[in-house]
């Protein structure tokens, strides 16, 4: 047995460890499938601005005070923006460094974990394709998934108000998008119709937005120029195409009944344990509309 396919294994052992204990750790499936290939990027547009949100986000509505925490990344380009986890951004990068070093397995992992512990596979790319928004993201001990929907402009309505973020002075908007009410901040000053995850459509830079429970909050924490030719760009990987619909029923699937998703991924051979629980589901989209 060669050494990268033993290391595979134990990664797995640990991921299904880590469902028995009710809480994903550094050995998450979408960080081990992240790690296994060096995947070539195809570049979709050139980005020219970039910022940094801090998003938080609730996963157990019973516990609003606990939240994770994740450092995003939009990138704007002439045509197309991205969205995406900041350190998994990071990783790719890191990927084809050890790759061209020719650096093991298990020693590029080891480097590779601590840097996506906690990271999320979501990506949204607006305007790719032209009026649509494609989604990136993953069900746990599974491929990555994508689809694609109507790039909707969320029908905003202005409200008296300011505040400062990130050195600018922004303006208050509020809109009910997708099943939840949420109040933002636009930058007028910065004159791009974008935000992040899947707002836009303000006339300045989205830089802080929050939902009425405060169950998922973005705010920008840095701006600055691209340096460079800085690339917007897709993995040409193998993706499960599909609907947001179906996604989101795989998703729930997956939380409400994480024993039966690891039976039919075919990680674990033979019966499993009787207390693998369901886990709190609280997506950031409660309808469709």
């Amino acid at each position: 047995m060669s050494k990268s396919y033993l290391f595979v294994i134990l990664l797995l052992f640990c991921v299904v460890g880590s469902l028995f204990s009710q809480q994903i750790t550094s050995a998450s499936p979408e960080v081990m499938q992240t790690l296994m290939t060096v995947s070539k990027r195809i570049r979709l547009d050139t980005c020219v601005l970039q910022v940094q949100y801090r998003m938080l986000s609730v996963t157990d509505a019973n516990k609003p005070d606990k939240k994770k925490d994740n450092l995003m990344l939009l990138q704007i380009g002439l045509n197309i923006s991205k969205f995406s986890d900041f350190f998994v951004l990071r990783g790719d990068s890191l990927r084809e460094v050890h790759a061209a070093q020719k650096i093991n397995l298990v020693e590029s992992t080891n480097k590779l974990l601590p840097l996506l512990k906690g990271t999320t596979p979501l990506n949204v790319f607006k305007n790719y394709p032209a009026g649509k928004i494609t989604v990136l993201d993953r069900v746990p001990l599974s491929t990555t998934y994508k689809y694609i929907e109507d790039r909707e402009k969320p029908e905003w309505k202005m409200e008296p108000g300011n505040l400062t973020v990130c050195g600018y002075e922004c303006r208050k908007a509020t809109t009910s998008f997708r099943g939840r009410h949420y109040t933002a901040w636009y930058a007028p000053e910065i004159a791009v119709s974008e935000g992040p995850w899947k707002f836009w459509g303000l006339p300045g830079l989205i830089l802080k937005v929050e939902d009425d429970r405060g169950h998922y909050t973005f705010e920008g924490v840095a701006i600055e120029k691209a340096r460079g030719i800085v690339p917007i760009y897709i993995l040409d990987q193998t993706y499960i195409n599909t609907t947001k619909a179906r996604f989101n029923k795989a998703l729930k699937n997956f939380y409400d009944n994480p024993g039966g998703t690891i039976q039919a991924s075919g990680v674990v051979q033979g019966g499993l344990p009787d207390n693998i629980q369901s886990r709190p589901y609280n997506p950031i989209e409660l309808t469709d509309e």
